[in-house]
């Protein structure tokens, strides 16, 4: 093959059983991971090993600017900036091969015309022979792989270059699929995001509506959650008991200005219609996707632990433990608030009205944890203060 020459069609068929053994193993390394760096190093990694190169790495394109992504061995701590990112324009080899589309081999490089970026590179490695290899995804020229041998000139025969451009067409597909599940990640990411603003907009319009104290829902989220992991709710479940705190009241959307907003004693028929509010709630959430999992406090935060709660008469544990986690913070909150209709309680009050409730309305052992969060946050173990 002559120097610089582009390489010629695959022919796997064609490939020794070794090799094809090789590219198997590869390839199966390369699908273990959907990490975009790891991807990166195992590729160059196994191409240098496949090639018997010493040395490679991975480019990958933003815009016309090169990206240093991963290297065989890995680069010291001092190696060039310039050399991490730099324009495409600097490397018409790598530029030759991804618009061909075609692998590039310099068989000497101190006999290969080169630009100063890549003479560079040549000096600062000890390269010799290069494989420059395009990297296509979805069809499109994403970067390249480069490697090399080091202080030898190597030939290239016709396995070296089926099993070249095999081997890009594997790490393409890795990468293709490790993109496209960040991309998925980082849009469910900002969906989240955008529920989670949306969520603390409707906690707030309830607050206004039933005329509580502004900053209640803020209060008992923060309170909530520290209740949570000091009674083991596994961590995968604690975005759905945030939720679940700020739409604990949802339901009473659906409850008339006339009742939610009484200034005196309710009637029979008034709490009656009031205490809809968490199959209300229930109603609202359920049929969305991804608030069913938040229904736990919405629906349940009324029950009790004697069973005289509503709207199921749940008891004990039947109680979701969010709920009863729930129903401690927010019946403290709400006493030592100032309502419309009642000045807030003393701190010591509301403890004292939680610890008669005891075995009654709430859970002995979310009491027992939510006395010692609070006998913590009082000796300034970096817990938030309780109001």
């Amino acid at each position: 093959m002559s120097e610089s020459g582009f390489i010629a069609a695959v022919d796997v068929g064609r490939m020794p059983s070794e090799d094809l053994a090789a590219l198997l193993r590869v390839s199966s390394m390369l699908a273990s991971t959907l990490d975009l760096p790891s991807i990166m190093q195992t590729a160059i990694t196994s191409a240098c090993e496949l090639m018997d190169l010493e040395t490679g790495a991975i480019y990958l394109l933003d815009g016309s600017t090169l990206v240093l992504q991963a290297t065989a061995p890995p680069t010291p701590p001092d190696f060039p900036d310039m050399y991490r990112r730099a324009p495409l324009q600097d490397h018409p080899h790598i530029a030759r091969c991804l618009i061909g589309r075609d692998p590039i081999f310099v068989e000497d490089s101190s006999k290969e015309t080169m630009s100063p970026a890549e003479a560079g590179i040549c000096e600062a490695r000890g390269l010799r022979s290069i494989l420059y290899v395009p990297l296509v995804v979805d069809a499109v020229s994403a970067g390249a792989f480069i490697m090399g041998s080091i202080g030898r000139a190597k030939e290239m025969g016709k396995t070296d270059v089926d099993l070249c451009r095999t081997l890009a067409h594997q790490i393409s597909l890795a990468i293709n699929n490790a993109q496209l599940h960040d991309s998925l990640l980082d849009a469910n990411t900002h969906l989240a995001r955008a529920y989670d603003e949306t969520l603390a907009g409707w906690a707030l319009a309830l607050e206004m509506r039933d005329h509580e104290t502004r900053g209640h829902s803020d209060r008992v989220e923060r309170l909530t959650m520290q209740l949570a992991a000091e009674m083991g709710i596994p961590r995968e479940q604690w975005d759905h008991v945030r939720r679940g705190t700020l739409l604990h009241d949802i339901g009473k959307m659906g409850v008339p200005d006339a009742i939610l907003q009484k200034p005196g004693p309710l009637t029979d028929d008034e709490w009656a219609i009031m205490r809809t509010h968490p199959q209300k709630a229930r109603e609202m959430l359920g049929s969305i996707d991804f608030l069913a999992p938040a229904l736990d406090i919405p629906y349940c935060h009324h029950e009790r632990w004697d069973g005289t709660g509503y709207p199921r008469g749940l008891a004990g544990d039947a109680i979701p433990l969010a709920a009863r986690i729930f129903s401690v913070v927010d019946v403290y909150d709400a006493l030592t608030s100032d309502r419309h209709y009642r000045p807030g309680w003393s701190r010591q009050q509301a403890l004292d009205y939680i610890r008669q409730e005891t075995g009654l309305q709430f859970d002995p052992r979310v009491v027992e944890a939510f006395f010692s969060l609070i006998g913590e946050a009082e000796r300034g173990s970096g817990l938030e203060t309780v109001p």
